[in-house]
């Protein structure tokens, strides 16, 4: 009989111990590396695959890697960066938590990504529409790190 008390109790102590995904993510975040495999393109089957390594972003997509923001109101935004470091795009949207992972929603799209964390670096996984052609079946694996105030 108290095994069901303790065990309870237990498991409800250990997961109010754990940092809340809204508070872990709230911060500015740099990509760093990214995977991403696409199955079909403009109807066709097909897979490519685009990897980029932590420190390969300018070769690979001629960017800097991407910052994101995440608010605590509520919303995002990311910046892209050209090789000059000069400003070259924005994208601003809502995110939220959903169990967990993160919803992003941002011109007429809503992403979820399965969040993890090592460190100061989370691990985002999801099936979404890379190619653009209406399917969200390429796999997106990104890892980022968090930025700011702390040295990085």
């Amino acid at each position: 009989m108290k095994r069901l008390i303790i065990i309870p109790l237990t498991a409800a102590l250990l997961s109010s111990c754990q940092p809340d995904l809204n508070e872990q993510l709230i911060g500015t975040w740099e990509n760093t590396t990214l995977n991403v495999e696409t199955n079909t393109a403009q109807g066709r089957d097909t897979t490519t695959y685009l990897s980029i390594e932590n420190g390969g972003w300018e070769e690979a997509l001629n960017i800097k890697p991407i910052v994101t923001t995440y608010l605590a109101d509520g919303s995002f935004k990311s910046e892209y960066f050209g090789l000059d470091g000069k400003p070259v795009g924005t994208e601003e949207g809502t995110w939220k938590v959903r169990n967990d992972s993160l919803v992003l929603k941002s011109g007429g799209y809503d992403n979820v990504y399965k969040v993890t964390f090592k460190g100061k670096q989370a691990r985002f996984v999801s099936y979404l529409d890379w190619d653009q052609d209406g399917v969200a079946d390429d796999f997106y694996d990104g890892w980022q790190k968090k930025i700011g105030d702390d040295g990085y």
